[in-house]
């Protein structure tokens, strides 16, 4: 916490001139038009753009519940008497006597809201329309700027003051409040809130308020917000160079473009590749951290949900050049419409559906630490489409079948595991674990492909159950194939009926492959080849070799997918016997 406060105190130094503006919510609400009521005139209504009033108005919302500061709030009839009362309650707070007698005796007190409603019926149905009170043609922030002044005083007012130690400093009067409830002491008895707080956040009066003019800069303003990975974050910088507002502008400036673009909130954003090339251009680069700060903010409440802390520019430009050299698009294929879909680009979010996670390994130090992991996103892919939950499952015997081609395309799922091993968020080998570019087609048996990716794809190499499984695929693409031609679809459905293989089930399916052999007369040197081998595999096999589920029915696909390559791939031949 002690490197995010910082980076919120050097925000808030840069911008220490503007500090009053910092507390003005005018930029971070949805305001469609102003509704300017002059008290001395209840009979008429200026509707007004918001930036031709903007230097004349301050919008602060004093907390969840407690009103605004001045009376310049979202229009809602039925909630106008309350919020009109608590505005000029909180208003009179930060005012002294005579100037609170003023507002008492003129303005709110000619402020009838049943007048103001009756006013304003005409334009209810505006759109996110805010009413601003204003008195002899000033707004109450034009008459009394001072109230602004002293809320902003306040905000970080110490509950307890102690001699000690801040974040920054020794030997300093801590115990005042940035406002800040990462480390909340809410549910605490009053009685021990506010010795506790200052312990949490110790801070002393202008550290204080710097952290927090950073905090409002970033979460208000909403300078240096992107989107990753279908996420809201904030790219906070820790800068070891002098002219830090410089940067934070341009920064903020980057942040600006394209902003609400459709495509920017399902992807990671491409700037930040530009943004670090331009770091790197100017030389800059060995002299920036950046902190990536997840959260969501709704209204005054931000949900923080993970920080990524420290991750350099060169880490950054390494995940993208991994990406562009392995041809690897951000998001997830659903967000893509189909025409604009490139053949060959792997999209890395229908195997890692959790955005945040997918940012922690391209980023953070995250690591997966078994490749089950890694087999269960490419399970899902091949037999539900992406890692959504909730989809329907694919025909068992349609994915055997091919005719999924991405989902079933095992050199992309190796692309997907070359990329995490040379990003750094694996911690073990992947190297040709599901696929090892080979020729089939030449190939004189099906047996002799089967028996080089034995040796070589390394799924098949390291669990001998998992070639069971992978002649079982080609068996079953064999027996569906001639069934097919028989005008038979029995192994098809018998397939789809039990929607994925197992060490359970294998030997059952075995059996329903082989009566159907039977039943149909099936014959040919392929038949022969293939079963040949599935028995000297399954009698090599002993009780201590096992493979998990996800492990068993990739295997089985890959062996229906190389069947059918195999097959296409084949010289053709007039006789039955081997088609």
């Amino acid at each position: 916490m002690a490197d995010l406060l910082r980076v919120f105190r050097d925000i808030g130094e840069a911008y220490r001139d503007e500090a009053l503006q910092n507390y003005n919510q005018i930029d971070s609400k949805t305001i469609g038009s102003v509704a300017v009521v002059d008290v001395e005139d209840l009979s008429r209504v200026e509707i007004v753009d918001k930036e031709a009033w903007r230097d004349r108005l301050f919008l602060r919302v004093t907390s969840s519940n407690g009103g605004n500061l001045y009376p310049f709030f979202f229009y809602s009839p039925d909630k106008l008497k309350d919020a009109l009362k608590k505005s000029f309650k909180n208003l009179k707070h930060y005012l002294k006597d005579e100037a609170q007698r003023t507002l008492a005796d003129t303005i709110e007190k000619a402020s009838d809201a049943e007048k103001i409603k009756a006013l304003l019926a005409p334009y209810e149905e505006k759109e996110h329309l805010y009413l601003a009170l204003a008195y002899e043609g000033k707004s109450l922030y034009e008459l009394f700027p001072e109230a602004a002044v002293r809320y902003a005083d306040e905000v970080c007012a110490a509950d307890f003051k102690k001699e000690g130690s801040s974040y920054f400093a020794e030997g300093v009067e801590i115990g005042y409040d940035a406002g800040l409830n990462f480390c909340s002491v809410n549910e605490m008895p009053a009685s021990m809130r506010k010795r506790v707080k200052y312990r949490l956040l110790p801070l002393g009066r202008e550290e204080a308020c710097l952290v927090r003019q950073g905090f409002i800069r970033v979460f208000e303003a909403q300078m240096f917000r992107f989107s990753l990975f279908g996420l809201s974050y904030y790219l906070l910088p820790t800068l070891f160079l002098s002219d830090k507002r410089a940067f934070f502008e341009k920064l903020a400036e980057f942040a600006e473009r394209d902003k609400g673009n459709v495509a920017g909130k399902s992807a990671l954003e491409r700037r930040l590749e530009r943004w670090v090339a331009r770091l790197e251009e100017a030389g800059l680069s060995q002299r920036v951290l950046f902190s990536f700060l997840f959260a969501d903010k709704q209204n005054n409440a931000i949900d923080l949900h993970h920080l990524i802390k420290d991750v350099a520019p060169s880490r950054i430009a390494k995940g993208y050049t991994l990406m562009n050299r392995l041809r690897i698009e951000e998001g997830a294929s659903r967000f893509y419409p189909v025409k604009t879909r490139q053949k060959g680009v792997l999209y890395l979010r229908d195997y890692i559906e959790e955005g945040l996670l997918a940012a922690k390994l391209f980023f953070g130090k995250e690591r997966i630490g078994s490749m089950q992991t890694l087999l269960g996103w490419i399970y899902r892919v091949i037999f539900y489409g992406d890692n959504r939950e909730n989809l329907p499952r694919r025909e068992l015997s349609k994915i055997l079948g091919g005719y999924y081609a991405e989902a079933v395309d095992f050199a992309a799922h190796q692309r997907f595991l070359d990329f995490l091993q040379a990003l750094g968020a694996v911690g073990f080998e992947t190297d040709n674990y599901l696929h090892k570019e080979e020729r089939m087609d030449h190939a004189e048996s099906f047996s002799k492909i089967a028996q080089e990716k034995f040796e070589t794809v390394e799924l098949l190499r390291q669990k001998p159950r998992a070639r069971e499984f992978y002649l079982l695929g080609a068996l079953a693409k064999f027996v569906t194939d001639w069934q097919y031609q028989e005008g038979s679809e029995a192994l098809k459905k018998y397939l789809d009926a039990i929607g994925s293989v197992s060490m359970q089930n294998a030997d059952r399916v075995f059996r329903k492959i082989y009566e159907a052999s039977r039943k149909y007369g099936m014959y040919g040197s392929d038949y022969d080849d293939l079963l040949t081998l599935y028995t000297q595999i399954k009698e090599s096999l002993s009780r201590n070799d096992t493979v998990s589920l996800d492990a068993a029915n990739i295997a089985f696909v890959m062996g229906g997918v190389d069947f059918k390559r195999y097959k296409e791939n084949k010289p053709k031949k007039e006789e039955k016997n081997d088609g």
